[in-house]
């Protein structure tokens, strides 16, 4: 989980939503032997106080096995399924896709809070 937090780090998301890429991991390893042994070499490679270590420590563990099939595998899954989690969509503000709810034009579409007032030009048209 250390690994997958270091590749993805987000300090206020809940360890649940990595651990759900965990367990996805494990499932894929558990019915691929080849899959699981290149983990086993590559979390040992990682080394024994890996996960226990500071992040700038980590940071450098992951850049030296940066080009191996492990840890590409790892990056991958962690982004493809930390990212598709409803527990990362609700720590994130994604709202989900918008085409079973009408579409996002009623549904937020103008609301660009994050964004400041824009002053509206002199005779220039009125957004509706």
């Amino acid at each position: 989980m250390a690994a997958t937090r270091t590749i993805a780090p987000h300090d206020k998301l809940e360890d649940a939503a990595y651990a759900i890429v965990i367990r996805a991991i494990d499932a894929a390893a558990a019915k691929d032997g080849s899959l699981r042994k290149q983990l086993e070499e590559g979390i040992a490679g990682l080394g024994a106080g890996f996960a226990k270590a500071p992040e700038s420590a980590r940071v450098e563990a992951l850049k030296r096995v940066e080009s191996s099939a492990f840890f590409q595998n790892l990056r991958g899954q962690t982004l493809l399924v930390l990212y598709s989690t409803p527990m990362a969509y609700a720590h994130f503000g994604y709202e989900g896709e918008a085409f079973s709810k009408g579409g996002y034009l009623f549904r937020g579409f103008n609301d660009l809070r994050w964004l400041p007032d824009v002053p509206l030009a002199d005779g220039g048209p009125v957004p509706a």
